[in-house]
């Protein structure tokens, strides 16, 4: 019994819950500037303006990660009535493309992304006043309930075990 116990113990312990790190760099815009402004963290930003008023303007961005981990991936415009409409995508690099939205303000959707795979993060046909676009890419962390969870489960079956043993 001890032995077990301590083979989950250490189980338990050689679990990581350390966050993904991403990587996200500008790929190319037309209409638009694009910037990254954090990079290298489970948390990564870029953002761009448009200048020209009722503009056609597209922003490519490319995006990649050290471990399988699912993102929580946000749009957003400043001010928002100034987009007229917009497409969204997520796509593997020379492959398929894995969301695509149409949009016309403020959006987020979550994704997962594989290790050692490179990914697109476009926004494209876009047309707009003059606004300022911002996109945020988190890794969403493992919640702090599965390492509550998993010795409080450990202990029911102790006690289970315990209970067995002196019947």
């Amino acid at each position: 019994m001890k032995k077990a116990m301590l083979f989950f113990m250490t189980l338990f312990f050689s679990i990581s819950a350390n966050a993904a790190t991403l990587n996200l760099t500008t790929a190319g815009s037309s209409g638009a500037t694009q910037e990254v402004s954090l990079n290298n963290n489970d948390v990564v930003l870029g953002h761009g303006t448009v200048d020209e008023p009722n503009t056609n303007w597209s922003s490519f961005f490319d995006l990649s990660t050290d471990q399988n981990t699912p993102v929580k991936i946000v749009w957003s415009f400043n001010p928002e009535a100034n987009l007229s409409s917009a497409t969204v995508s997520l796509f593997e690099m020379g492959g398929a493309v894995i969301d695509q939205f149409n949009l016309i303000s403020d959006y987020s959707f979550t994704a997962t992304l594989m290790t050692g795979i490179n990914y697109g993060l476009n926004i494209f046909s876009a047309s707009s006043d003059e606004l300022k676009y911002d996109v945020s890419v988190s890794a969403v962390p493992i919640p702090a309930a599965l390492f509550l969870f998993a010795p409080a489960l450990f202990g029911l079956l102790g006690l289970r075990l315990r209970a067995k043993s002196k019947a």
